[in-house]
């Protein structure tokens, strides 16, 4: 059956480092990320929309706001505990590489739950927002490396 789909689009400066890799990409680099949340319905709501672009803002901007010049790391990379002393705030840590696969099933699973459980909240001006549980399906959630190179978790 069609679908509309809409998609929220946000950026991050984001670094990781990746301690199984065999080049350079084990070192500490950053990436201008943009992630695309693409998410669909059968019908439009109330307001002719799948969602409201800002109520997608509000209920995921913050989680995914963390990686903001943030480091990604696996956790049992040995320089974890020297960039967070350093750096005290500024890990994202993983129990695997912080590949931008991993990070795009990260973000998608908590994009996931938020359709799930359904959202509301208020913008800066008191206007409210909502998700209402089950109206909207994601359909995935794309990782931008660089212009040229994404990942992309998702039906």
């Amino acid at each position: 059956m069609p679908r509309y789909r809409v998609c929220k689009s946000f950026t991050v400066e984001s670094g990781h480092m990746l301690s199984k890799h065999p080049e350079r990409c084990r070192f500490p680099h950053g990436h201008t990320r943009r992630i695309d949340v693409v998410v669909s319905a059968e019908t439009l709501d109330a307001n002719d929309m799948v969602v409201d672009f800002k109520a997608i803002n509000l209920a995921c901007g913050d989680y995914i706001d963390r990686y903001d010049h943030a480091m990604a790391i696996n956790a049992a990379d040995p320089l974890r505990a020297e960039i967070e002393r350093v750096h005290p705030g500024s890990t994202v840590v993983f129990d695997v590489d912080p590949t931008t696969e991993v990070l795009a099933k990260d973000i998608f699973d908590f994009v996931a739950g938020v359709l799930t459980t359904g959202f509301e909240g208020m913008s800066r001006t008191g206007v409210p927002y909502r998700i209402v549980p089950g109206n909207v399906r994601l359909e995935r959630v794309r990782v931008w490396e660089t212009p040229t190179s994404w990942a992309e978790f998702g039906d």
